[in-house]
């Protein structure tokens, strides 16, 4: 069963049992805490401060295989890497599914411009304690068109309510967004934007992966092939741009060059916060539809056992583009903290080819943001599993031919852990007349081809004997019943740990 909109989805999620509803909770740091606390999306209503039906949808973006399954439209009983393998599989399905024109949809329900226009209209939520405003974008949509090309590009990017008719937005350096409105903002004209503030999970998807843009394919293609019908999106009266027919929220505006205000502080999911100098969007023109729905997530440190599907999509977009480049006998890739760590698993074949592979993760377009650290493993280790991978690094390694730092690599103010690193740089208009550079560290785990394998060799029961006494000893060993650690190919690290990977 597919959906077509947002309300469509909640109605799917709430039929399978995987909707909560709450009442009465407060846009003032309290929404943030409620997506903090829950594995599920969460429907808030009746606001503080705000009527009945004006409601936030906090994780639209799913967040268990099963949440992510039912937003994909996909399924598959298998879990870690070789979940990430079927997804990367499954993605090289993808066909165009070109969005179509309509003349009309339900966001025009309400139609607000001139002295009218107040986003503090909506519920807009103050998710961290230490923000600096309110944030109306975090599950968002930017929509944005290269006046050189055409190519339409959607992108999701934080936005602060600066005041009724003012948006602040960060757009990280390299992104597409950031280099489509830079080229605007060079010529010293106005770029105009539609910002949808309401999104389904497959549009979400699509414009916060990395879509590659083959032959002028656009993030609404990628999101029409996922629901299995194309996006209905009408033409904006004030900018020309699509804006989706069914959202809940949308505005259309500009960002016009040389106007920037502070925006933030904001807690990202690095775990830390930070505030810019940041362009503006100003307001023209609000559409809704009756009882709007925001949606919008906290930016939160996710544990690598809980992390998000958006680690699955990740790793897969970095072993196909691994594949693409022409790197051989890739097992698996799992990226963790948001892409700040990659582990790639290989079957190590040539000399060169372990260090070939860690050096393409790092640098291929899905990896190359922000991946400060890659780490590339031997097939024997399951590189979902950070027990596993830390054993290969701490027993396997040796530091001085194994680590390779590489400088002036693509990363944001986000990652700028190193104040000097932020160099002037005059050609960079849109972010705040700094370039952020990072470096990145490639681990080369993998035994090296010259050992002598004959004693290089992990010790542990085997999978035979282990099974053996399980069937003998079982029913005493495991009172609980819970064996499944222990089962199959885990480890004894495994075992001590009691760990497993999704």
């Amino acid at each position: 069963m597919t959906y077509r909109d947002l309300r469509e989805y909640i109605a799917r999620l709430d039929e399978v049992g995987e909707l909560t509803r709450l009442d009465g909770v407060d846009w003032n740091e309290e929404v943030g805490a409620v997506y903090y606390l829950s594995s599920r999306p969460v429907l808030i209503d009746n606001i503080s401060g705000y009527p009945p039906g004006y409601k936030i949808l906090v994780g639209v973006f799913p967040r268990s295989p099963r949440q992510f399954f039912l937003a994909t439209n996909w399924s598959t009983t298998s879990r870690g890497t070789a979940l990430t393998r079927e997804w990367k599989e499954h993605q090289r399905t993808f066909h165009r599914t070109p969005p179509v024109e309509v003349r009309d949809g339900p966001v025009l329900e309400n139609v607000i411009t001139g002295e009218g226009i107040d986003l503090f209209k909506f519920p807009v939520p103050k998710w961290h304690e230490e923000d600096g405003g309110r944030y109306i974008g975090t599950h968002d949509m930017l929509i944005v068109k290269d006046p050189e090309t055409g190519r339409l590009n959607v992108g999701t990017y934080r936005m602060q309510v600066h005041d009724r008719c003012t948006l602040g937005i960060y757009i990280s350096a390299g992104k597409d967004g950031y280099i489509i409105v830079d080229r605007y903002l060079s010529q010293g004209k106005a770029c105009p934007v539609v910002a949808v503030f309401s999104v389904d999970p497959a549009q979400l998807l699509a414009s916060s992966g990395h879509i590659p843009h083959f032959d002028q394919t656009s993030e609404f293609d990628f999101a029409g092939w996922l629901k299995g019908s194309p996006e209905e999106v009408l033409r904006g009266p004030v900018t020309g741009l699509p804006i989706p027919a069914r959202a809940e929220i949308a505005v259309e505006g500009e960002i016009a060059p040389g106007e920037k205000m502070l925006e933030g502080p904001f807690g990202e999911g690095t775990g830390y916060s930070e505030a810019r100098m940041s362009p503006v969007i100003k307001v023209k023109a609000i559409y809704h539809r009756h009882a709007p729905i925001l949606t919008g997530a906290m930016p939160i440190y996710h544990p690598p056992d809980k992390a998000a599907p958006q680690d699955i999509i990740k790793s897969s977009q970095v072993w196909d583009q691994m594949e693409r480049a022409g790197v051989r006998e890739i097992k698996g890739v799992a990226c963790f903290y948001q892409n700040r760590l990659i582990v790639v698993a290989i079957k190590n074949s040539y000399a060169g080819h372990s260090r070939q592979a860690g050096l393409i993760a790092s640098q291929c377009h899905a990896g190359a943001y922000c991946g400060h650290w890659v780490v590339v493993v031997d097939d024997d280790i399951d590189p979902s599993n950070l027990v596993h991978v830390m054993w290969q690094v701490v027993t396997r390694t040796d530091g001085g031919r194994a680590i390779q730092v590489l400088d002036y690599c693509w990363g944001s103010h986000m990652s700028a852990l190193d104040p000097t690193r932020a160099a002037t740089m005059s050609e960079y208009p849109l972010n705040p007349s700094e370039a952020t550079y990072r470096s990145a560290v490639v681990v080369d785990a993998c035994r090296p081809l010259e050992w002598d394998r004959s004693w290089h060799r992990q010790v542990k029961p085997s999978d035979g004997l282990q099974q053996r006494v399980i069937e003998k000893w079982g029913q005493t060993l495991f009172p609980g019943g819970d064996k499944g650690a222990y089962t199959g190919t885990a480890s004894m690290i495994a075992a001590e740990e009691g760990a497993g990977s999704e």
